[in-house]
């Protein structure tokens, strides 16, 4: 479904050039979750940039579905870390917002609108405004609108990185559970060990700045996941070492 091919990043700077991105070939396929984890800024959200068609690269390319990416795309969607949502428009309306921007009959989106809210766990609260929601009822809202359009590719950019860690622990069962109602191919960045094995089926290590691909670790555990007890335990404790192993800084050597 998605295939970055040879993809490097560079930028240049009041003080200088920064190599971002060196050489990243990955390949994604159809329904997988995958997760870029890696040191801060190491190029995971630049990379997620490339994919969703809002960066060109300065090398190599990126194809979805077979197509390369020069724009961004209508079958792509991208959520971030803020929810964004209009402040002045009700929960629906706000989910609803894609298919207005895109120009799409809105008649054909207002069932499955509330069959996703629904199965978000929001029914009730359709008609509530943003400033009345908590953080993590504001990020559900903003994962159904990301869902809305049907897209084929949703591009994940830290997106519950400003919640508590409960809240965080909660909305990771909650993407699992929606997910699996959907055909879609995710990438997801985050800084969380814990949250990239919980939700991935892959987990791609990338290297402190210039970013490349390091390791790709399966995570082979049957879902739902959590990091309570449960009968996977072991196994996420054991993808999870090796995930802190592989981030580990190099030791320094004395000279």
């Amino acid at each position: 479904m998605i295939e970055v091919i040879g993809v490097s990043q560079r930028f240049d700077t009041q003080r200088g050039e920064i190599h971002a991105l060196d050489r990243i070939d990955l390949e994604v396929h159809e329904n997988e979750f995958v997760t870029l984890v890696g040191r801060s800024g190491c190029g995971k959200s630049t990379l997620l940039r490339i994919i969703s068609g809002l960066i060109r690269p300065t090398v190599g390319a990126v194809r979805v579905a077979g197509e390369q990416v020069a724009r961004p795309r209508r079958d792509v969607s991208v959520m971030f870390q803020r929810p964004a949502l209009l402040p002045w428009r009700n929960v629906r309306k706000n989910v609803l917002l894609p298919v207005e921007m895109l120009g799409l009959d809105k008649r054909q989106y207002t069932d499955r609108a509330q069959a996703l809210i629904e199965l978000a766990g929001l029914a009730g609260f359709e008609e509530k405004l943003p400033h009345e929601l908590s953080g993590g009822m504001q990020q559900r809202v903003s994962l159904v609108r990301s869902l809305i359009q049907r897209p084929k590719v949703l591009l994940m950019d830290e997106p519950f990185s400003a919640l508590d860690a409960l809240t965080r622990e909660e909305m990771s069962v909650e993407l699992q559970r929606v997910v699996a109602e959907e055909s879609t191919t995710i990438v997801f960045v985050t800084h969380s060990i814990d949250e990239a094995v919980l939700l991935a089926d892959r987990v791609v290590v990338l290297s402190p700045r210039p970013g490349r691909l390091e390791r790709i670790v399966d995570v082979p555990i049957p879902r739902p996941r959590t990091l309570g007890h449960n009968a996977h335990a072991d196994q996420v404790s054991a993808i999870s070492a090796e995930l802190h192993d592989l981030l580990q800084p190099a030791p320094q050597v004395a000279t």
